[in-house]
């Protein structure tokens, strides 16, 4: 994936948790921040560093499609096999969750209110 694509910023990730699980800005931009503290400027991080309450939110913010899992396994020197779980950001679902705000703004100011302000000029041709 393109490092850069992989960003997902403090505001689109409040917007798309406002939207999609109806939430206050408050606790929209409270779960924002815990995510990011956790991910950073990555996509995914490793299970392992959760505390409890936390995963606890990260399997609800699962069910609601902002996050994704995976794991894989890891044979380890005695011969037993490890598993190793990771969280990722659902970027596009993010994204798109983010996106229904600004459309729903863009509906709500009207198509007249919306148009820039050039449009208004009048010039000679």
């Amino acid at each position: 994936m393109n490092a850069i694509r992989n960003l997902v910023t403090y505001e689109t990730l409040t917007r798309a948790i406002k939207n999609k699980m109806e939430v206050t800005d408050d606790v929209a931009e409270d779960i924002s921040m815990r995510m990011l503290n956790y991910f950073g400027f990555y996509y995914e991080i490793i299970d392992n560093v959760l505390d409890q309450d936390d995963r606890r939110m990260f399997y609800f913010l699962q069910d609601v499609q902002l996050l994704t899992t995976r794991w894989e396994e890891v044979v380890l020197p005695n011969g037993r096999t490890w598993r190793v779980f990771y969280w990722g950001l659902n970027i596009e679902k993010i994204e798109k969750f983010a996106a229904l705000s600004l459309v729903n703004e863009d509906l709500e100011m009207g198509l007249y209110e919306s148009l820039p302000e050039g449009v208004w000029s009048r010039s000679a041709a």
